[in-house]
């Protein structure tokens, strides 16, 4: 099945998003939902797990945004570049898009940075 998408103005249905992990720990829990579910809590787990399967669908990043699912965010300063996914009220799955040329929204791969609580000036990673 294919639709049209207005922000790329491309036909999606063909191609996925290539997923890769900041670290083989970021990964092994990406690749486990039931060990991910031993450190956070199930609704946590589910909202991340539907947002790596969308990740996983959009052909680019730009198809993934176009959904506004999760809320995605461009995220400013010392992590210019990324991008923060409403996992609950304050945690957010970080993400970061490999730039191919002059539009973010036409990569065609991205890297799961991990599972943070950013708010209120701290850094405290869930997984990372």
């Amino acid at each position: 099945m294919q639709w049209y998408n207005k922000l790329t103005k491309r036909l999606i249905g063909g191609s996925c998003l290539k997923i890769r992990y900041a670290n083989a720990k970021v990964e092994k829990y990406f690749s486990d939902w039931g060990e991910m579910r031993r450190k956070l809590p199930m609704d946590w787990v589910r909202t991340l797990k539907k947002h790596i399967d969308r990740l996983k669908a959009a052909e680019t990043f730009g198809d993934f945004l176009a959904l506004g699912l999760g809320h995605p965010e461009p995220l400013k300063a010392k992590d210019l570049g990324k991008y923060s996914v409403r996992v609950s009220g304050n945690v957010r799955l970080i993400i970061e898009p490999v730039q191919i040329g002059e539009r973010i929204e036409l990569s065609i791969e991205i890297i799961v940075e991990g599972v943070v609580d950013y708010h209120g000036g701290k850094d405290d990673w869930f997984i990372s």
